[in-house]
């Protein structure tokens, strides 16, 4: 069973305790309470930064990456107009990957599967704490014959309804790694549209990658390398996102056949074969270390789509970036300005049917 983890980009999860009033069902009420009964544990144990930046014989490392996080938080809401929040001012020392993520899709074509709430919407995966959790969930899909993918997630986001903590398993990560994150889970409490998981992530991950690049260019200088580091992973993001485009085209094309399901399983175990070759290609030409090996897992319609909800054509928005000014604020403006005054027409490029 593949087990990848985000690269740069973190898998978000949304958790929000008005569900546990709201799911129906006893299944509904027994994954809300494994969200609500981790989460709380999240909040018990989270220390304020004063707290643990006073300790005596603090790592200078970790105190460093802790002061990090917090000029980047800065640097997001004063220079960016990002939501000012709470955020990141509690430590929680953990273990490993925060969350675990579920997807699931049809097997005979690209529809994932989504679960509706109140207030967010539809979503198109599940989150778990732990791991034992989400196996049991990915074999309960499984049997209900749809293809599964299980993610370790960096981080994930209650958009503002509690305190996010800075997680010890962060302070592992290269500068720009770390930054991301921070940028791209600041971009989801600033902006997050109900029901549309595919642009929540992909204007997230957006401001992730240029919110970094801007970032790091004014603290370290335009020839640092951990300004390269970000400028490199952007360039990988925009290349990978153009061939999981053409992947799920080519699948969706061979879907659209008037042809037995049966004959659609069997056959697109053919072009997945054919799709790890030409990762395996595309894969040469990237600058960075930071996608997992699609070309040894075993792929299938949930994999392709787990990854194609954060990188679906990030083109539309580097062209935006470009046209107006090729500044990131304008941009968060510009998307904030449409969610408030915004008509469906103004939508229409950005937004899709959820859960396909």
């Amino acid at each position: 069973m593949p087990l990848t983890k985000a690269k740069t980009i973190p898998f978000t999860y949304v958790l929000l305790l008005s569900l546990l009033l709201s799911l129906p069902g006893c299944g509904g009420i027994a994954y809300v309470c494994h969200l609500g009964w981790h989460q709380g544990a999240i909040l018990y144990h989270s220390q304020p930064l004063s707290e643990v930046l006073a300790q005596d014989g603090i790592d200078p490392a970790l105190k460093g990456k802790i002061l990090f996080i917090q000029e980047v938080k800065c640097f997001g809401e004063e220079r960016l107009g990002l939501r000012r929040t709470k955020n990141y001012s509690t430590f929680v020392d953990t273990e490993g990957p925060v969350l675990f993520v579920v997807t699931a899709s049809e097997k005979d074509r690209l529809k994932l599967r989504s679960w509706s709430f109140p207030i967010i919407g539809k979503v198109t995966y599940r989150g778990f704490f732990s791991y034992k959790e989400a196996l049991r969930e990915k074999k309960r899909l499984e049997e209900e014959g749809l293809d599964t993918f299980v993610q370790a997630a960096a981080a994930y986001s209650t958009l503002g309804w509690f305190k996010d903590p800075i997680f010890s398993s962060m302070l592992g990560w290269e500068a720009s790694t770390l930054a991301n994150v921070i940028f791209h889970e600041m971009a989801h409490t600033t902006l997050y549209l109900k029901g549309q998981t595919p642009f929540n992530e992909q204007f997230a991950t957006f401001v992730g990658n240029r919110a970094t690049i801007d970032f790091l260019r004014e603290k370290y200088g335009p020839t640092s390398a951990e300004l390269r580091r970000a400028m490199e992973e952007q360039e990988d993001d925009l290349l990978f996102s153009r061939w999981i485009g053409r992947a799920c085209e080519r699948l969706s094309d061979f879907y659209r056949q008037e042809i037995p399901t049966e004959q659609k399983r069997e056959g697109r175990e053919e072009i997945f074969g054919s799709l790890k070759e030409d990762f395996r290609k595309t894969r040469s030409l990237f600058k960075t270390d930071c996608y997992p090996d699609l070309e040894k897992m075993e792929l299938n319609n949930a994999v392709l789509l787990a990854f194609r909800r954060y990188f679906e054509k990030l083109d539309r928005f580097e062209a935006l970036y470009k046209e107006l000014g090729q500044d990131l604020r304008r941009v968060i403006d510009y998307f904030q300005d449409l969610r408030a005054k915004g008509t469906d027409a103004d939508w229409a490029p950005w937004i899709k049917e959820e859960g396909s």
